[in-house]
């Protein structure tokens, strides 16, 4: 079939319609001239269709081949818009390295959600037990049974402020009263708080709460950063023998180091206690790598679940611990002083106790040393 033979047949009926059998011959074989012509350009152009086509297709073919490499480089310019990098791209070792820190936020998560859980858990059973008035009963990290919670030994008079704490009391009496108990197994702590917290006034109290309670023999109480610890020789440690080690941002150190450190703490050795202090993740990451040494550390201090109830029992608990009275005008600036720190920050939240008993000493200086903190004390 010629192309266009529908729309010939369609033209020459009009076009007899129009002009009648005469000179109809004619003007068909002039239309059938210019039919011809439309075909044959319909023809070209259509092949010109087609080969464009194929080398549309062809370039498709190539950008689709590509996708994987582009969409890896898309990934990786939206990583460096995210985070401000200023060169174009970014190496793949680099998009590693951002899906292992997305690895870590999800592990993060995870762990808060099973503390709430559990810690939403705890209180119920706490309140149902201060209901009925039961005798409290806690698992001995040592042994694994169940024992009486039992009171803090009068002796250890620096941690008397935590027992104010509801969410940390248990876990220092847990500590101390099973140490006591088990003198041969080690007595090393880790303090857990969250990040940006200063955990490690709370080393320092237990610390001077294990040479009260004879659990070290020595006074002495040395503190180091985790990342001075890695580059420092341990024969400095010789002067510490008997006492306590207190070791800041502990996530941070080299697990070679901490074993070095466990060795030359032992009893036969220089027979010192080494106290961890940190940021819970961090503290929680080591032990998961590193569970060769978690027999050492059998002893956990909650600290992460301070909040500003808690921190106004533990201030009060400090200033009657260093001797001082304060009324409530005094702690409200106190509590006020809390939205400057971050939350849960002892060490921060000791500073400013110090800084306001400072202040009363200058005032009271050279007449009666009553020990009151005012309310100025606090500005």
């Amino acid at each position: 079939m010629k192309p266009f033979s529908n729309a010939y047949d369609a033209i020459k009926k009009l076009f007899k319609k129009m002009f009648g059998k005469k000179d109809i011959d004619e003007q068909l074989e002039t239309t059938e001239e210019g039919l011809a012509e439309a075909a044959e350009k319909e023809a070209e152009e259509t092949a010109k269709v087609a080969e464009e086509t194929t080398e549309k297709a062809e370039e498709e073919k190539e950008e689709k081949a590509k996708e994987p490499e582009k969409a890896i480089e898309d990934v990786l310019a939206s990583i460096a818009d995210e985070e401000g990098i200023k060169e174009e791209k970014i190496s793949k070792g680099e998009l590693e390295e951002q899906k292992k820190y997305e690895e870590e936020v999800r592990k993060r998560a995870e762990r808060k959600a099973k503390r709430e859980a559990e810690d939403r858990k705890k209180e119920a059973e706490e309140a149902a037990n201060a209901k009925e008035e039961k005798l409290k009963m806690v698992t001995d990290p040592v042994t694994g049974e169940e024992v009486p919670l039992g009171q803090l030994p009068a002796e250890a008079t620096y941690l008397k402020k935590y027992m104010r704490i509801q969410t940390t009391s248990d876990d220092v009496l847990v500590a101390i009263n099973s140490i006591l108990k088990h003198p041969d197994m080690p007595k090393n702590v880790v303090v857990l708080g969250r990040n940006g917290f200063g955990t490690v006034k709370v080393g320092e109290d237990f610390a001077r709460s294990f040479y009260e309670l004879g659990i070290v023999k020595s006074d002495k109480i040395a503190k180091t950063k985790a990342k001075q610890l890695n580059k420092m020789g341990l024969e400095k440690l010789k002067a510490l023998k008997g006492g306590c080690l207190i070791i800041e941002n502990a996530g941070l150190v080299s697990f070679g180091k901490l074993v070095e450190v466990i060795k030359d703490s032992s009893p036969e050795n220089n027979d010192y206690v080494v106290i961890l202090t940190g940021e819970i993740d961090s503290l929680a990451n080591f032990f998961d790598e590193n569970d060769d040494i978690v027999d050492e550390f059998i002893y956990l201090i909650d600290i992460h679940k301070i909040k500003e109830r808690g921190m106004m029992h533990f201030a009060r608990g400090y200033v009657k611990e260093r001797g001082y009275k304060a009324d409530k005008a005094v702690y409200d600036k106190l509590k006020a002083s809390l939205k400057a720190m971050e939350e849960g920050n002892i060490d921060r939240f000791v500073a400013r106790i110090d800084e306001v008993i400072e202040k009363c000493d200058a005032r009271e200086a050279g007449g009666d040393a009553s020990k009151t903190l005012l309310p100025e004390d606090a500005n």
